[in-house]
């Protein structure tokens, strides 16, 4: 299996395909708003910051191996956890549909890639890394917050088994 072909399956495991884990359109189906909102303490994150959180770094580091340079500036890992307390239905969706969208678009532009892509180094990074190993590191980063999501759920009760 090559690099490419690794990433498109991590990418697609994450996004909508069933594995050893649910996928984030699973995860994320048939929530309330007050499921969302939920927090089961207050040093714990709700499924709306877990949410605007992994659409906020998947779109930084796909900006970034498009070459475009993130404008944003992070203060600090946990600023990424936005709050969410005006958050509407609409609003909700917008942001799934925004991250799927993401995630859509990762597979589309690592199918365009040349295999020699993902073996480069990542420019203006403060570490020698390679693009493969920052995508993998990507994903894991997904599939652990998808684990969080479903916890989550599970603690409130509105996980439904579907296994």
């Amino acid at each position: 299996m090559s690099k490419k072909e690794f990433i498109l399956d991590q990418l697609e495991v994450c996004r909508n395909a069933e594995s050893w884990i649910k996928p984030l359109s699973i995860a994320l189906e048939n929530l309330s708003l007050e499921d969302i909102m939920w927090r089961q303490e207050e040093s714990s994150h709700t499924i709306g910051e877990i949410v605007y959180h992994l659409y906020f770094y998947n779109e930084r580091w796909l900006k970034r191996f498009k070459g475009e340079i993130p404008e944003e500036v992070i203060e600090s890992n946990a600023s990424t956890f936005r709050g969410i307390e005006n958050f509407t239905i609409k609003s909700w969706l917008e942001l799934v549909n925004r991250l799927d969208e993401n995630l859509a678009n990762w597979q589309k532009v690592i199918m365009e890639s040349t295999e020699a892509k993902l073996y480069e180094q990542i420019p203006n990074f403060p570490v020698d890394a390679e693009w493969w190993r920052a995508l993998s590191n990507l994903c894991t980063h997904n599939v652990y917050h998808i684990g969080q999501i479903i916890y989550i759920r599970k603690a409130q009760g509105s996980w439904k088994i579907r296994d």
